[in-house]
């Protein structure tokens, strides 16, 4: 890589860093253009070069901050042990994400509601969904293992019941801790509790 397309690369790192740490604080129909500029000690103009629509930067960091997962799942997935184990390390792992509620699980939850709201499809949606694709094909391993080393039931249709698990476990680990500060009571059952009793319902439904 040339300097200068080194130097290009890093600048648009820059802008989409920035632009996820304000799109997250203060949301995605305040933050102005001009707004990242200033946190990217950039012209104006010269972030319209590279993202001539804010839509398209907003995409741009939600692909950023999904890039972790993929590589998380790759290395779940490809660990030594049954399918089972793989499958169990994959559900610790969104626990553990969704306990943390770091940023990075933050933005995610805020950029896919905004994606949804919208009315029509975002531009460069095709990058972010295209990465989901790749996060769900890491697991054709764990779940061809499953139909073959006798960790999972037999009955059932492996790779339809993984998926199904993983997306379920998340989405609910997700609205749960999303909604607890405005609808958990004292005498509630935790929400760390809820996702452990989950986690335990759906490993059970596997086992052989």
């Amino acid at each position: 890589m040339s300097k200068r397309q080194q130097n290009k690369e890093e600048r648009m790192n820059r802008i989409i860093e920035q632009a996820e740490v304000l799109f997250l604080q203060d949301g995605f129909e305040r933050v102005q253009m001009q707004d990242i500029a200033d946190a990217s000690e950039l012209g104006v103009a010269t972030l319209f070069r590279y993202f001539p629509k804010k839509d398209q930067l907003i995409v741009a960091a939600a692909v950023r901050n999904l890039a972790p997962t993929l590589d998380a799942f790759k290395q779940l997935t490809s660990r030594p042990g049954n399918a089972y184990s793989r499958l169990e390390a994959i559900l610790d792992y969104l626990l553990d994400q969704q306990v943390k509620r770091t940023s990075h699980s933050r933005f995610r939850e805020a950029f896919e509601s905004y994606a949804s709201s919208v009315a029509s499809p975002l531009p460069g949606i095709d990058d972010y969904i295209e990465l989901q694709r790749e996060i769900m094909e890491t697991l054709e391993p764990l779940i061809a293992d499953g139909k073959t080393d006798g960790s999972l039931r037999s009955d059932l249709d492996v790779k339809a019941t993984v998926v199904t698990i993983i997306n379920a476990f998340g989405t609910f680990g997700n609205n749960i801790i999303l909604k607890s500060h405005i609808s958990y009571l004292e005498d509630d059952i935790e929400p760390l509790i809820q996702q452990r009793v989950l986690r335990e319902m759906l490993l059970s439904y596997v086992r052989p």
